[in-house]
């Protein structure tokens, strides 16, 4: 019985394009930049998950309120320089990769589905290359025709922009010390 109902349904959602086609594509941004400076003392600073706000300008603050920083679990509290806040979740930390992974929890997100890497590679010279990428969906994903705000180039707009600024602001700090 169970199996022939979910045959049905699935019939019905393949035989209405509307339905079929109203899941939205996923986005990706990438951005990388060559730091003058050890990889470790560049981890030191992009690999510290609630210190975000340290080196990120849109973030103003950024507090702990779940778990341990750095600890995959780990949520922190955001408030953007714009007033707006969101939580995100840490849901993977490999220090001996300097790589962390997280994801929206809760709060005012600017897309949906949004998981973001964070990655530290040592180069020769004592150079670090520093690469941020995501992959997210926009925040109307259900539909064809999203409301402003909520379409695919709002989130890739912003993340692109936010991203190159950050990494830009990260350069300049470390290199300047």
């Amino acid at each position: 019985m169970r199996r022939t109902l979910a045959l049905a349904i699935l019939g019905a959602v393949m035989a209405s394009p509307s339905l079929a086609q109203a899941e939205a594509k996923e986005q990706r941004v990438e951005h990388s930049i060559v730091i003058d400076a050890p990889a470790d003392a560049v981890w030191a600073v992009a690999g510290d998950f609630v210190g975000l706000n340290k080196w990120y300008p849109p973030i103003e603050a950024s507090k702990l309120v779940l778990g341990r920083n750095n600890e995959v679990g780990a949520i922190r509290l955001l408030t953007r320089r714009n007033g707006t806040k969101v939580e995100e979740k840490l849901i993977d930390y490999e220090p001996w990769n300097r790589s962390l992974t997280y994801t929206y929890a809760e709060g005012d997100p600017i897309s949906s589905d949004y998981f973001a890497t964070l990655t530290v590679r040592p180069l020769p010279d004592g150079k670090s290359l520093v690469e941020w990428k995501a992959r997210f969906k926009r925040l109307a994903y259900w539909t064809d025709n999203p409301p402003p705000g909520q379409d695919d180039e709002t989130p890739t707009k912003a993340l692109n922009a936010g991203y190159k600024l950050g990494l830009e602001n990260l350069k300049r700090m470390l290199e300047s010390r």
